[in-house]
């Protein structure tokens, strides 16, 4: 008998959202922790204990406050266990979702951390986007908004809409956006409010396309959840639903674009009204996203962009991270940082700070707990959800833990099938 598992290798369909995926540049190896034959590892730093796995309860990187962090919710059919899309609070009583999603007059949408345990409020009114004209060719917008029974805010104490990306095209190409839904996680459930941190890849027709760099994503019953960014007025916007993407859960998502139908969407919401700028969770250090420096100064939040030779990065003068000329000693890299594979970077007090998490045996992740980028412990040690062949052995990581599967004791070899089924047992 095998001393391997014996486990089924399903497709790679969509499993992981908003999460962390088992993976990274460097293998643990002999050693990991610390013994005789432990690995020397770039960067030591340290900046907190273990993550929180499948994406993070609060939002990472957008100044969004506890009253926005409400505005998200999930769509439901036969009750708040059944997810089947998720959306954002606009106004008052609308909501921005994917017209894929096919939400009817009397399904429901539920707020709070957990969907089974949420407020929940019905679908009275869904209006479809029509088509814009992108490039000379009319082209549908995978948008609807859906008006809700009631104010949210009767319902909901204290619940804040987050409205809608006014200003075209979509600002902070190269920065980061704020994705968030109740959709499938890494360990197969689903029904709780996450959000993860991507990066803005493209803004192009219709869409806005982020990445989750194989590190952390959307999945299914996301679809029709937010994508929101810090607009050049230093304010928090939605600038789309999303509308599919790569079936990795850890790759590039669209998300369709609200800024291309403002008019449309304030026909049911009327004018979309400014924000004041309040700072959230930005301080006066800052932080950088997209040649913009962003931070708070007189309770208000402050948005320089960066131009002129300039590039955002740390000012000693200021204590802070401000649009500046000349050498940036953490090189471009702010206070939350960045996973760089799997390496954590990320800057303190001007000076820069990294910790190589694949050669620890762990993966490198972003978690408001810590203030962002660090180190989290990896139980597929590496491996991914495509996994790799360790001779006749299939290892693949699947629900956040390490599966294998002895391909030589069933008369087979292991090699790659495709880039759904990563690697797995075939006939010779």
């Amino acid at each position: 008998m095998s001393t391997y598992s014996e486990a089924m290798r399903p497709a790679a369909v969509l499993a992981l959202a908003l999460a962390t995926a088992c993976g990274g540049d460097g293998g643990a190896g002999d050693g990991a922790d610390g013994g005789p034959d432990a690995p020397v590892c770039t960067g030591d730093d340290v900046r907190g204990a273990a993550m929180i796995h499948n994406g993070t309860t609060t939002p990472s990187f957008v100044p969004l406050s506890a009253g926005q962090v409400q505005a998200v919710g999930g769509w439901t059919a036969n009750g708040p266990g059944d997810i089947f899309c998720s959306g954002t609070l606009i106004a008052a009583s609308w909501v921005l979702t994917a017209a894929h999603c096919s939400v009817d007059v009397g399904d429901t949408f539920c707020f709070g951390a957990t969907t089974q345990q949420g407020t929940c409020l019905a679908a009275a009114e869904v209006h479809t986007s029509p088509s814009v004209m992108i490039g000379g060719t009319p082209t549908t917008l995978d948008l609807t908004v859906v008006r809700l029974a009631a104010d949210a805010a009767t319902r909901v104490p204290g619940i804040e809409p987050v409205p809608i990306l006014v200003e075209s095209p979509v600002p902070l190409v190269g920065g980061m956006a704020e994705t968030a839904g109740y959709g499938d996680t890494e360990t197969g459930s689903s029904g709780t409010r996450y959000f993860a941190v991507e990066a803005v890849h493209e803004v192009s027709g219709p869409h806005v396309t982020v990445d989750g760099l194989g590190l952390r994503g959307v999945c299914y019953g996301d679809s029709g959840g937010p994508a929101y960014v810090i607009d050049s007025g230093g304010t928090v916007r939605t600038a789309g639903a999303l509308s599919g993407g790569e079936s990795s859960c850890v790759g590039k998502d669209n998300y369709a674009r609200v800024d291309l139908v403002v008019a449309w969407v304030e026909l049911f919401t009327g004018p979309t009204p400014t924000p004041d700028n309040r700072c959230g969770s930005v301080d006066g250090v800052g932080r950088c996203s997209g040649g913009h420096a962003i931070y708070c100064a007189n309770d208000q939040l402050q948005n320089e962009t960066c131009g002129g030779g300039q590039a955002c990065g740390w000012d000693g003068a200021a204590g802070g991270f401000r649009c500046i000329s000349g050498a940036d000693p953490c090189a471009g890299v702010d206070g939350i940082g960045a996973c760089d594979g799997n390496v954590a970077r990320w800057c303190e007090n001007g000076a820069p700070k990294a910790r190589d998490c694949g050669c620890r045996g762990e993966r490198c992740n972003l978690d408001p707990a810590l203030g962002g980028a660090g180190c989290e412990a990896d139980p597929c040690l590496g491996v991914d959800y495509l996994g790799h062949c360790v001779g006749d052995v299939a290892e693949w990581c699947d629900d956040g833990q390490l599966q294998q599967r002895d391909c030589a004791a069933q008369g087979e070899v292991c090699r790659y099938i495709d880039d759904q089924i990563g690697y797995y047992c075939d006939t010779p």
